[in-house]
């Protein structure tokens, strides 16, 4: 394929800087002339793509197969050749959010019991006799919000709930900020009474997985706090500890996503129980490389920081759960 031939000014069409050669010196634009053939916008189009994908390839390489590498070269400098951190954190965490809902939505629904299906069958049966049971006030759309919660009121479950909209004509139905309030309401106030400690486990872990996405902002800079905390805050700055905590929750969504899939597929849990191991100790191996440390160093620190991010993990999780409990009351 021909090379696009250069102008004959010198002068970068981008940023007006002189160019001496073919590229700008300023911007690192091509001096060629602006009218390009159809041939060269390819050529320019596949030499992007399979840079974007070496850089790809290259960076789940050495984070899968060296821990804490990628921070250690990033930090000192070396980051051409790698993704930007907050790139791979946002393309890493909608994949696996995507996916890991999926599957265990999958999962979820395989694991209902018979009498749990023959609870859900009978309150269907009984969503006509409940909204006609209901006042003429608080049947239709647009409700005020005394009158919605009231409406919300009379329903026993969430499962009820959900029913009940599938058969309530289009207008008397809720709309999508109303219908993840209700779930919300009888996974944290109504779903545990009369319910066995299996199920209301199970709303619980609902209630978690709907959250973690919105806790995750909250825990990764966090994250990076109490490792700032825990290194010689002359040698490391917050920056390089945000990195890391990048890295290590990119290698969590993506090892747990695998680990959550063979569940799935083999209807088991031992590969996730296994693979919250594995995650540990990539971590402490993770410390070790990048921060340089004893490895009885690394393991002490990598329990502390494990145990402190749990119990932020509960902390935040109670706070949502609070403040979604008093936006709906």
């Amino acid at each position: 394929m021909k090379t696009q031939p250069l102008r004959k000014e010198t002068n970068c069409l981008n940023c007006g800087t002189d160019v001496p050669g073919r590229y700008c010196t300023n911007c690192g634009q091509e001096n060629i002339v602006p009218h390009e053939t159809f041939g060269h916008l390819v050529k320019e189009f596949a030499a992007d793509l399979l840079h974007y994908d070496s850089k790809t390839l290259l960076t789940f390489k050495y984070l899968f197969t060296k821990p804490g590498f990628i921070t250690k070269e990033y930090t000192a400098g070396k980051r051409v050749k790698f993704v930007h951190p907050i790139k791979l954190y946002i393309f890493s965490s909608f994949v696996f959010f995507l996916l890991y809902f999926t599957l265990t939505a999958h999962s979820n629904d395989e694991s209902l019991d018979k009498d749990t299906k023959e609870q859900v069958e009978t309150a269907r049966r009984q969503n006509k006799e409940l909204f006609a049971s209901l006042p003429d006030s608080i049947k239709r759309g647009n409700l005020s919000t005394g009158d919605w919660f009231r409406r919300l009121n009379a329903i026993d479950s969430k499962e009820q709930y959900d029913s009940l909209q599938e058969t309530l004509p289009e207008e008397y139905r809720d709309n999508n900020i109303q219908r993840k309030m209700a779930r919300y309401y009888f996974s944290a106030n109504r779903d545990g009474e009369g319910k066995t400690k299996e199920e209301k486990n199970h709303a619980q872990e609902e209630l978690f997985q709907h959250n973690y996405p919105k806790m995750v902002f909250v825990l990764l800079p966090l994250f990076a706090l109490y490792l700032r905390w825990m290194y010689d805050k002359k040698k490391w700055f917050y920056a390089d500890h945000a990195i890391f905590s990048v890295h290590i929750h990119v290698f969590f969504f993506l090892f747990f996503l695998v680990c959550t899939a063979l569940d799935a597929l083999f209807h088991t849990e031992i590969f996730t129980s296994w693979g919250l191991l594995v995650i540990f100790a990539y971590l402490v191996i993770a410390l070790r490389n990048t921060y340089g440390q004893s490895w009885g160093k690394s393991l002490l620190k990598g329990a502390l920081v494990t145990l402190a991010y749990l119990f932020t993990l509960l902390i935040v999780f109670i706070c949502f759960v609070l403040t979604m409990t008093v936006l709906i009351a």
